[in-house]
C-alpha cells in the first residue's frame, strides 16, 4: 500500500506492506461550526466562570490582546475580528487597543506572515508589539512562584488595565495542551522564565503530551494568576482547521473544558505500542524548534527501545534563535542535568528542549527524513537521516524484524495518540 503524509506544504507517499500498518492514526475531521463568527459570538456572550468583553468595562482603559505567532495554527485573524470589534463597541478607543505577539524565545514575525496571519488591516488601526523576551527594558518583575522561579512578564501587557489572551487547545508535550495561560508563559514571558519553566518541565515530566494537569501546567497557571488574566478566548480546531467550537473565560475553567473537548478530536485511540513509528511533524515544521513535537506524539505509541522515523522538512534549520541548542542536542541527560546544576550553560531554554529531546532518545531510536538538516547536524545530534521512509523502514526493520508492526502518524505535531490501559489512557484522566 501506498501512505502519503503532510510535509511542510506538501505530501511524501512512501509504500509498506499493509500487512505491516497497525494503525493510521490523525485528528478527527469532526463536523466544524457553520458559522465560525456566530460561535466566536456564542463563546465571548456565554464565557465559563469569566467576564464578557462588556463587564470588562473597557472605555478609557488600555486593552491588551496577546495572540500567538505564525508557528501556531490559532485562526487569529477570525477571533481578532470579532473580540477588537466588541471591544471598540464596549467604548475601547483604537489607540488604547495593542495586540501583542506572544513569541517566546520564536524569532520575529515578518510583515508578510503577520499580513497573513492577522490582516493587512490590523496594523493600519491598532498598534501591534513584537514581544522580545530578552530585552530586560521592557520586562516587569512580579516576583516568584513555585519557590524560586521569576516571574518577569512583558511590561507594557501587565500594565494594560484589560489583559486578554487567545490561542487554541492542541496537544502539547510539555504543557499537556496548548492555549489558555499558556500564551503569557511562555508567549510574553522573559528568557529567565522561559527557561527555568523548560528545564523543570523535562526534569519532571518528559513527556506531558495530553495531560489536564502536570507540573509545567501548574507553573503557567501560577505565573497568569501572579501577572493577572481577566480572559482567554481559546479555539478547537479539526483536522482541516475549521473551528469545531469556541471556549472564552477564566483562563483555567474555560481551557479545562477546552481539553475535554479538544481530546474528541486529537486523542486519538491505537491498538498497541508497535515497534515502529513514522510520524509527520506537520503542522510543526519551520525548524526542528517545532519539528520535533512529531516524536512525542510517536513515543506515546511506540514501544520502548523501538524506533520513530520522523518526516519534518525544517527550512529554517535546528533553531533560529537558539545557536546554542546543537551543542546540547549533543549530550545526554546526565550530562545536561549536570550543566543546569552547575550553571554552565548559556541558553536555559535550549537546556530544558535538549532535555526533552534526550529523554526520547534514550527510550527510541530516531531517523530523520528532512530537508532542512545536514546529514553532519542529524549525526551530532544522534539521529540517522534517511533519504526516503523506504530507506528508515528497511533500516529498522533489520533491527526490529521485516514483519515488525509499524503505527503511521499523519499530524505528529498534534496528535495525541491513547494505547487502552495503558499510561497514555490514564494520564487523559489526570485533573
Amino acid at each position: 500500500m501506498h501512505v502519503a503524509v503532510p510535509y511542510g506544504k506538501n505530501e511524501v507517499s512512501f509504500a509498506i506492506d499493509d500487512q505491516r500498518v497497525l494503525d493510521i492514526l490523525q485528528p478527527s475531521g469532526m463536523t466544524p461550526a457553520p458559522d465560525p463568527e456566530a460561535e466566536i459570538e456564542r463563546a465571548l456572550n456565554d464565557p465559563i466562570q469569566g467576564p464578557t468583553i462588556e463587564t470588562l468595562h473597557p472605555k478609557g482603559k488600555r486593552v491588551g490582546v496577546a495572540v500567538d505567532d505564525s508557528t501556531r495554527v490559532t485562526p487569529t485573524r477570525s477571533l481578532l475580528s470579532v473580540i477588537l470589534r466588541r471591544l471598540e463597541r464596549a467604548g475601547a478607543a483604537p489607540d488604547k487597543i495593542r495586540v501583542f505577539i506572544a513569541l517566546g524565545t520564536h524569532r520575529k514575525m515578518t510583515t508578510v506572515e503577520m499580513n497573513e496571519k492577522y490582516g493587512n488591516e490590523l496594523a493600519e488601526r491598532y498598534e501591534i508589539v513584537n514581544h522580545d523576551s530578552g530585552d530586560t527594558s521592557r520586562l516587569k518583575y512580579f516576583g516568584t512562584i513555585a519557590e524560586d522561579l521569576p516571574v518577569w512578564i512583558n511590561k507594557e501587557f501587565s500594565e494594560c488595565d484589560v489583559r486578554i489572551a487567545t490561542g487554541n487547545v492542541i496537544p502539547h508535550f510539555n504543557a499537556g495542551w496548548g492555549a489558555g495561560a499558556k500564551t503569557l508563559l511562555p508567549g510574553l514571558a522573559g528568557d529567565e522564565t522561559v527557561g527555568r519553566m523548560h528545564v523543570l518541565s523535562a526534569m519532571t515530566t518528559p513527556n506531558g503530551l495530553g495531560m489536564n494537569q502536570n507540573p509545567t501546567r501548574e507553573l503557567i497557571e501560577a505565573f497568569a494568576d501572579k501577572v493577572g488574566l481577566h480572559l482567554v478566548v481559546n479555539t478547537v480546531l479539526n483536522r482541516d482547521r475549521k473551528i469545531v467550537r469556541v471556549f472564552a473565560g477564566h483562563f483555567v475553567k474555560a481551557h479545562r473544558a477546552g481539553v475535554d473537548f479538544a481530546r474528541k478530536i486529537y486523542g486519538v485511540k491505537a491498538r498497541e505500542l508497535t515497534d515502529i513509528t513514522i510520524t509527520s511533524s506537520y503542522p510543526a515544521d519551520i525548524e526542528f524548534w517545532q519539528g520535533l513535537k512529531g516524536l512525542f506524539s510517536a513515543d506515546l505509541c511506540t514501544k520502548a527501545g523501538g524506533s520513530i522515523i520522523e518526516l519534518t522538512p525544517c527550512p529554517e534549520g535546528i533553531a533560529v534563535k537558539h545557536p546554542k541548542w546543537i551543542d546540547y542536542l549533543e549530550l545526554g541527560t546526565d550530562e545536561l542535568k549536570e550543566l543546569y546544576r552547575t550553571r554552565k550553560h548559556e541558553d536555559f531554554v535550549a537546556l530544558g528542549l535538549a532535555l526533552n529531546v534526550a529523554a526520547i532518545r534514550e527510550r527510541h531510536q530516531v531517523g530523520l527524513i528532512t530537508d532542512g538538516i545536514s546529514d553532519h547536524d542529524a549525526e551530532r545530534i544522534h539521529f540517522s537521516k534517511f533519504r526516503s521512509v523506504e530507506d528508515g523502514l528497511a533500516h529498522f526493520s533489520r533491527i526490529h524484524g521485516q514483519h515488525s508492526l509499524v503505527n503511521v502518524l499523519k499530524y505528529g505535531g498534534e496528535t495525541y495518540p491513547i494505547i487502552e490501559g495503558s499510561r497514555d489512557e490514564n494520564r487523559a484522566r489526570t485533573n
